[in-house]
């Protein structure tokens, strides 16, 4: 569907050589580009069109990821001569080879009084992971292995939130290896980790 506040912005005249590669999957706004637009405009995002010039003009779509691009989910799309296929500005997509040189037009489709960086796609999505005991999908990083180690669905999970409340005890905690004195538990155990985790 069209937005009704969509203004055309800058046109994009694509020629592709024959035997080239597919494109890196991307989408193509930055995060904050995103976020300018949700700043004046809530819960909307700007879109872009593919305009075909010639024949075989194909167009790879995760559909429904905005966020992390799924496989599972990937579906080709052939635009015909003439015509143009319209999709959010967020959805994560790429270009395919080409067998013959192809000629086609992009229009970047974004909101009155809105300024951002055209031509800059962001093509390096952060890495996602599947909590592997409910099926979750997160950003890898600190959350996402919180996330885990605590997840209600995970059989230690009880037992995980209990050891970390005994952890925040206060007191002196010697390090066995180094002798090293910890204020508390927790941090005897990072340090354990990242000091001596070889050696142990």
């Amino acid at each position: 569907m069209i937005h009704p506040d969509w203004v055309p912005g800058i046109f994009s005249f694509l020629r592709s050589k024959p035997g080239g590669l597919e494109q890196e999957s991307h989408q193509d706004y930055q995060e904050k580009d995103l976020a300018r637009v949700r700043k004046v405009y809530p819960h909307c995002v700007p879109g872009s069109m593919i305009f075909a010039l010639e024949p075989n003009t194909n167009l790879r779509v995760y559909t429904g990821c905005f966020e992390a691009k799924v496989d599972s989910k990937a579906r080709i799309v052939d635009v015909p001569v003439g015509f143009c296929v319209l999709f959010r500005g967020d959805l994560i997509h790429n270009g395919m080879p080409f067998t013959s040189t192809n000629h086609r037009l992009h229009c970047y489709l974004s909101y009155e009084g809105v300024r951002w960086t055209p031509d800059v796609v962001q093509n390096v999505l952060p890495e996602h992971g599947e909590c592997e005991h409910c099926g979750v999908k997160m950003i890898k990083g600190s959350l996402f292995r919180l996330h885990c180690f605590y997840c209600d669905k995970n059989p230690k999970g009880p037992e995980n939130r209990l050891k970390r409340k005994s952890e925040n005890k206060t007191g002196e905690f010697e390090c066995p290896v180094c002798k090293k004195v910890f204020e508390r538990q927790g941090t005897l155990r990072v340090h354990k980790l990242r000091k001596h985790s070889a050696q142990t």
